[in-house]
């Protein structure tokens, strides 16, 4: 009995501040401008082609968090980083409250933006280590829906606030506050490894297994970063209510917490089927967005078809990592990052511009387009990941090459 309890008690401990710390970063503080951008426009003055330039910003910080956050855990272990990120978050939530005009919201939102490159990556050595390895899949596609959390608590917030968005990011500020004390404790001070782990270089990162992994992080990050910046905007353009649009987006969050289950739906089916199959869907989602944003129907079913593929995709990139980069997690997972971020950046000032010329159905439809590129890039099959395991990455043999030109130097 007790042997069953305890791994229990361990996942317990490692996913509930972990989907905690994901919904204040990334569906509070990071995807919350989405939620309240049409209000802060209004009054802040803010034209849709600088509101995607400060949402790219966003994923600019966020991309030097994910650098940062590799020193950081390697030397400080996972509690630092968590707590930083807590603290980031809930700091530039107070600066977009408090917002005079565009040049201070663009500071909130980096500020905001750079917490969820720290509070990230480092549930990933966590789970790695805490959970055992029968429920990493389920512990880990939880964590990672945690954006699906944080997305349906904003919604209603804001439904409730009416217009009144400095009020709502207060609140959100709260909530930052609270989960960043939870998770802060609740994170191990330092996660040490009985493995003999690479030195990190470029032939770590970029190789034969994580070339096409990080390749499809970058398409999938730049179509779906035109969801998150502009859907609810797309849909008040269209004809709909305030109301009503949020009501959308706060259902998009809570089709995402259905994606927590998708590790059990991987365990039966497979990685590379759930990841074509969710690529497929988020894909499709944004056809219909972009086709039907006057019909409030329309607009509730790609919330829920939307909400469930970006989360799975999440959760599917997250474990492939595991796989690609099992020596160091949470280094891999913040490549993975680095490389949704890059698509990330793109995404929303390309997305600005079309829309400005083009209209909101082009560009959602193009960003559509871009994510089923990335079904040429999924998980490999039996026989590629044959060959693939034959790969001996350069830099695991880089401590050992650099003793022998250090001795070949000194004999010289």
């Amino acid at each position: 009995m007790g042997d069953s309890v305890a791994p229990t008690a361990r996942t317990a401990q490692t996913v509930l501040p972990g989907v905690a710390m994901i919904a204040v970063t990334f569906g509070l503080a990071r995807y919350g401008y989405g939620l309240l951008l049409p209000e802060m426009q209004s009054e802040l003055a803010v034209q849709p082609g600088t509101a995607g330039l400060i949402s790219s910003g966003a994923y600019v910080s966020y991309l030097a968090a994910n650098f940062s956050v590799v020193w950081l855990g390697t030397r400080f272990g996972p509690r630092l980083p968590v707590a930083i990120a807590a603290g980031l978050a809930a700091g530039g939530m107070v600066v977009i409250a408090t917002a005079a005009g565009s040049a201070a919201l663009a500071l909130g939102v980096l500020i905001a933006g750079a917490a969820a490159g720290l509070a990230f990556p480092p549930y990933a050595d966590i789970v790695a280590q805490h959970v055992p390895q029968q429920r990493r899949a389920l512990a880990w596609s939880a964590i990672s829906s945690g954006t699906g959390w944080g997305v349906a608590i904003a919604g209603p917030i804001s439904i409730a606030l009416g217009s009144d968005w400095r009020v709502a990011w207060f609140v959100f500020t709260g909530l930052a506050v609270v989960v960043g004390v939870f998770a802060t404790r609740a994170a191990p001070p330092l996660a040490g490894t009985s493995q003999e782990v690479p030195r990190l270089s470029w032939t770590w990162f970029v190789c034969p297994r994580s070339r096409p992994l990080l390749l499809s992080s970058v398409l999938v990050g730049l179509g779906s970063s035109v969801w998150w910046a502009f859907s609810v905007d797309a849909l008040r353009t269209a004809g709909l209510d305030e109301t009503p649009s949020r009501a959308v987006y706060a259902v998009c969050g809570a089709a995402g917490i259905l994606a927590s289950a998708s590790g059990a739906v991987i365990s039966r089916l497979g990685l590379r089927t759930c990841y074509l199959a969710s690529c497929i869907t988020l894909a499709t989602s944004l056809v219909v967005l972009g086709a039907a944003a006057d019909s409030l129907v329309a607009a509730l079913l790609t919330a829920v078809l939307f909400g469930v593929s970006y989360n799975a995709v999440i959760a599917t990139q997250g474990l492939w990592s595991g796989e690609v980069f099992a020596q160091r997690p949470s280094a891999g997972l913040a490549a993975v990052n680095t490389a949704l971020t890059i698509g990330t950046i793109i995404g929303p000032s390309i997305a600005g511009t079309t829309i400005h010329h083009l209209g909101y159905s082009t560009a959602l439809s193009g960003a559509a387009v871009v994510v089923v590129l990335a079904v040429c890039l999924c998980p490999p099959g039996r026989r590629r990941r044959e060959v693939l395991a034959r790969h001996r990455c350069t830099a695991r043999l880089y401590a050992a090459d650099a003793r022998q030109r250090l001795t070949r130097a000194g004999r010289s």
